[in-house]
């Protein structure tokens, strides 16, 4: 069986090819342009292995939170793809495919910038059980909510000021792995996890308070 899996919400593309349970080819692109990218790289994976989009019988893609233009780039894309083929799709926080990323620590502490000194985050064991809700929060009020714990490792895919992380490259083998006995859902289901409003909803909403 062939999986599919798209990650758009951060600045990096990534995409990943797996035949029955084996990851046989991935591809990560930094960039500020998914969608000038995903499919003919998408198409270049498809024609090098020699499959055909229709071979596609599951896929994978993270749904937020991070960039919004990000999000609803691949999440349109394997809406669009799986609503095509009949197939379904596996939603996946960005948030825990970055913990599911790294196995550094007792507990890991993802991040996604959110600029302003806001961050995108969650709180994961050992096990990559949630223990705290994924929030938009001031980095200064996500230091106060995990004082009670120990062995914490921050993680992102960049530099983020005022916390030292592991910076990361999303691991799409652990990520399918975790994920490879769901058996996914409809692609009309899938929603969006922005966390916040966008800065023109933010603005809308301030007129008309």
């Amino acid at each position: 069986m062939i999986t599919l899996f798209i990650d758009t919400s951060t600045s990096f593309l990534n995409i990943a090819i797996f035949k029955n349970d084996i990851l046989i080819e991935k591809k990560s692109i930094h960039s500020i342009e998914h969608s000038k990218y995903i499919m003919s790289e998408i198409e270049k994976i498809f024609k090098k292995n020699n499959i055909l989009p229709t071979d596609v019988k599951k896929i994978m893609v993270t749904i937020g939170p991070g960039s919004f233009t990000g999000i609803r780039i691949g999440v349109t894309i394997a809406k669009i793809y799986a609503w095509a083929c009949k197939i379904n799709i596996i939603p996946i926080s960005t948030l825990k495919a970055f913990a599911l990323s790294s196995n550094n620590k007792a507990y890991y502490l993802p991040l996604i910038d959110a600029r302003r000194g806001y961050v995108y985050a969650s709180l994961f064991d050992e096990n990559y059980n949630e223990i705290l809700k994924e929030q938009y929060i001031k980095i200064d009020d996500l230091k106060e909510k995990i004082l009670k714990f120990e062995n914490i490792n921050y993680i992102s895919d960049e530099e983020i000021t005022g916390v030292k992380t592991e910076l990361i490259n999303l691991n799409p083998e652990n990520i399918f792995n975790y994920y490879k006995n769901k058996s996914g859902i409809s692609p009309h289901r899938i929603i969006p996890n922005y966390l916040k409003k966008t800065e023109a909803e933010e603005k809308i909403g301030d007129i008309y308070d």
